[in-house]
């Protein structure tokens, strides 16, 4: 594994213990059992008209792992025939939106697979087939005051949504929830095209927008995605687990965008 691939899972590692500063502070906080995909393809457009314009992000994933146990990677199941898609909305300010004039957007995550037997803590399961894992709506990073917000960013390599739990396995499992209705989705990546993404979604003016960074299309690889699901008490632990976890894995590259 070359430079660049230990750095990005170096991100992976430490972005929880990031995410509770500067413009992550909005995003909930991640906790185990989580889904984690890797060499994921995001694809941005420009949409609507050059009156009111948006730009939609869809993303797709297909190595796809459910982390169990205590807080251990080594513990991860990989689903077969996994599948991570999500999709968000923006306008020009680099705001999550669900409405363009008279156009209502989709903001979601959704997971699909199936599983093989496991357990955590008190809760076990028998394989489960393929079917919807999860799917949650993604929020802004203060979804209660009723106006958009620009996503939770960190640094140049990170993106934060809030989620909220609408369906799925896991979703309607009070044993693996602990009762929440929903947690964290959380995109990485270090290529330039996703660190412009990031910035040009964090609210600095001056880091360029939307507008100006992605024209009618971009295509961007290598992105990393973290969906967190809550535990009561339950918290990442770090350590070169992770490292040795990530290292094992081959790499898939998603040769397909559903659109």
């Amino acid at each position: 594994m070359n430079l660049l691939k230990y750095a990005r899972w170096t991100l992976v590692l430490l972005l929880p213990l990031l995410a509770n500063t500067g413009n992550a502070s909005g995003i909930g906080d991640s906790s185990l059992p989580a889904f984690l995909d890797v060499d994921e393809r995001i694809k941005i457009e420009k949409k609507g008209t050059d009156d009111n314009p948006y730009w939609q992000l869809k993303g797709i994933g297909l190595t796809t792992s459910f982390l169990v146990g205590d807080g251990k990677f080594s513990d991860s199941i990989e689903l077969s025939d996994g599948s991570v898609i999500y999709q968000a909305n923006f306008n020009s300010d680099g705001e999550l939106i669900t409405q363009i004039g008279d156009k209502s957007l989709s903001n979601f995550l959704q997971i699909n697979g199936s599983l093989s037997a496991g357990s955590h803590g008190s809760t076990s399961w028998s394989d489960q087939p393929y079917q919807l894992l999860l799917r949650a709506e993604l929020w802004d990073s203060d979804p209660g005051n009723s106006t958009p917000d620009v996503i939770g960013t960190f640094g140049g390599f990170a993106l934060g949504f809030n989620t909220h739990f609408t369906d799925g396995w896991v979703a309607n499992n009070p044993g693996l929830t602990g009762g929440s209705t929903g947690e964290s989705l959380w995109l990485l990546g270090l290529s330039s095209g996703f660190n412009k993404l990031v910035r040009a979604l964090d609210g600095n003016a001056s880091n360029g927008t939307l507008a100006s960074l992605i024209g009618s299309s971009k295509t961007i690889d290598d992105v990393t995605s973290i969906a967190a699901v809550p535990l009561p008490g339950a918290v990442w632990l770090y350590g070169t687990g992770l490292m040795i976890f990530l290292a094992s894995r081959r790499k898939s590259t998603a040769s397909s965008l559903a659109v």
